[in-house]
């Protein structure tokens, strides 16, 4: 039986359409109040993909450096809450 995470994951990847091989790892849902959507997935070779809005922005050696990047968008975007 799939944890509650692990079947939200699942609907995540699916609406995503997350490429195989790859699983969220974070879900920033919106970002502000506009309908943007940033997820953080990781390959099955360790790295870090982000995704905004559907679309594939860059690839990352660690996690953190990729969550440091949707914080720089918010705020270059302003859309901080």
């Amino acid at each position: 039986m799939l944890t509650f995470k692990e079947s939200f994951n699942e609907v995540i990847e699916a609406k995503l359409k997350v490429p195989k091989g790859e699983k969220v790892v974070k879900d920033y849902g919106k970002i502000g109040k506009t309908k943007a959507t940033a997820v953080i997935t990781q390959r099955t070779d360790g790295k870090f993909n982000l995704y905004i809005d559907g679309l594939k922005m860059d690839t990352f050696k660690k996690q953190k450096e990729a969550e440091t990047m949707v914080t720089q968008f918010r705020q270059s975007m302003g859309l901080d809450d």
